[in-house]
C-alpha cells in the first residue's frame, strides 16, 4: 500500500531503525569531543581546576541554553565529572590525552583524523575522485598535522621501530641515519636519542621543514639532527648512510617501488640498513574491518601495499638481505616492519614490476 494512503495512527517502523540511532550518536560524540577540543575547554578547565557551569560559560564564551547539556554530555562520555556541587572537573582520561600540556596529548590527531579532515570530512568526494590524492596529514603539511602524526606514532609504533632498528648489531656503530618519511623526523630522533654518534637528515619538503626543524629542537637534538629539503622521487640525499628510514612512504611509489629501493641502496654504505615500515592489504586484498581498512586506504594515497610475499622478494632483487621481519602495532591495526642490511658487494639492480592489486571492475 501507498504510504500515502495509509492510516498514519497504523503505520509500523521495521525494526533496526536503533542501530542507525548508534551510529548517529557516535558522530554527535565525536562533535562534542571535537567542539571540547576546540573550545580549549580541558586546557582551562586543568588550569583553573574544578569549575562551575557559570565560570566555565563565561571563560569560554558558551551560550548558556546549551551549556548544561554540553556539559553533561561530556560527563556522560566520561570526559567531565561533576560533583555533587555541581563542579566540573577533568577525568583521568581527559587529563592524560586532551590537556595540551600533557606529554600523552592526542588532541591535533582526534581533531583532524575525522570529521575535521580533508578526507573523512568529504568522505563522498574523495569516494568518486578518479584518482585519489594525498589526505590532510601529507598533501600541505602544517604545525598540526605534523603534530597530529607525532602523536599518534607515539602510540607504540615508533617505540617497536626504535627497539627493532636499536637491537640491530650494526646500530652501535652506526653514524649517519636519513629518514625519508618526512613530516616528523620522529623515528630518526629516537634512534639519534639511543646513539650520541648518530648524526641524522630528515629529507622534508619546504612547507613542513620548519616544523620539523621546531621537533628537532624541542627534543634537544640540534647538534644531532638537521633538515634537507627535498624529494626522494626527484633528487639525490646523498651517500655515505649507515641507516635508511622509511615509514608509510612508499604508498605513492608502490607502481615503481624498485627504482626508489635502487636509490636507497645508492644511499646506503655496504651493510648499512633499511628499515620499511608500512600497512599491507589483508591476505587476498579483502577487507577484514572495513573502517580500518578504509581508514589505511585514505592515508595512504589510495591504497596500502599488496602481497608482503613479493615486498619481502623485492629487498634481494634489489641487493638487500632481510634480518628481520615482524607485525608492530599501529592506530590502524599492524604494519609490516622489515629490516634489511644491504650486501657487502655490489649487487646487480634488476628493475622489476611491483603493481598493487588492480581495483574491482
Amino acid at each position: 500500500m501507498d504510504v500515502s494512503q495509509a492510516r498514519l495512527m497504523d503505520f509500523n517502523m521495521p525494526g533496526g531503525i536503533k542501530f542507525l540511532d548508534k551510529i548517529l550518536d557516535g558522530y554527535k560524540a565525536y562533535q562534542t569531543l571535537a567542539a571540547a577540543l576546540n573550545l580549549k575547554l580541558f586546557d582551562w578547565i586543568e588550569e583553573k581546576g574544578e569549575a562551575t557551569r557559570e565560570e566555565i560559560i563565561d571563560a569560554l564564551k558558551i551560550n548558556g541554553m546549551f551549556a548544561r547539556s554540553f556539559l553533561q554530555s561530556l560527563v556522560d562520555l566520561g570526559l567531565l565529572t561533576c560533583s555533587s556541587t555541581e563542579k566540573y572537573a577533568n577525568t583521568v582520561l581527559a587529563a592524560n590525552f586532551l590537556v595540551n600540556k600533557s606529554e600523552h596529548y592526542q588532541g591535533d590527531w582526534l581533531q583532524l583524523s575525522a570529521g575535521q579532515s580533508d578526507v573523512w570530512g568529504h568522505l563522498s568526494e574523495v569516494l568518486t575522485k578518479e584518482k585519489p590524492g594525498a589526505d590532510i596529514f601529507s598533501a600541505t603539511p602544517n604545525a598540526q598535522s605534523i603534530k597530529a602524526l607525532n602523536q599518534v606514532s607515539l602510540r607504540g609504533e615508533l617505540q617497536a621501530v626504535a627497539k627493532a632498528v636499536a637491537s640491530w648489531e650494526g646500530f652501535p656503530r652506526a653514524g649517519r641515519i636519513l629518514d625519508l618519511s618526512g613530516c616528523h623526523g620522529l623515528y630518526a630522533a629516537a634512534l639519534c636519542q639511543l646513539n650520541a654518534k648518530l648524526k641524522g637528515i630528515i629529507l622534508e619538503n619546504p612547507s613542513a621543514a620548519e616544523y620539523t626543524n621546531e621537533f628537532i629542537h624541542k627534543y634537544g637534538l640540534g647538534e644531532q639532527m638537521q633538515v634537507q629539503i627535498g624529494d626522494i622521487s626527484s633528487d639525490e640525499p646523498g651517500t655515505g648512510y649507515d641507516i635508511v628510514l622509511t615509514s608509510h612512504l612508499l604508498y605513492r611509489f608502490r607502481e615503481n617501488l624498485s627504482s626508489i629501493f635502487s636509490k636507497v641502496f645508492n644511499c646506503l654504505n655496504p651493510g648499512g640498513l633499511l628499515v620499511s615500515n608500512h600497512w599491507f592489504c589483508s591476505p587476498g586484498c579483502v577487507a577484514v574491518d572495513g573502517l580500518q581498512e578504509l581508514d589505511k586506504s585514505l592515508h595512504s594515497f589510495g591504497h596500502p601495499l599488496c602481497h608482503p610475499e613479493d615486498f619481502h622478494a623485492l629487498f634481494q632483487t634489489m641487493g638487500f638481505g632481510v634480518v628481520h621481519a615482524s607485525e608492530i602495532p599501529s592506530v590502524y591495526g599492524a604494519s609490516k616492519l622489515h629490516l634489511a642490511v644491504k650486501g657487502s658487494s655490489s649487487t646487480k639492480i634488476e628493475m622489476i614490476s611491483f603493481n598493487c592489486c588492480q581495483p574491482a571492475k
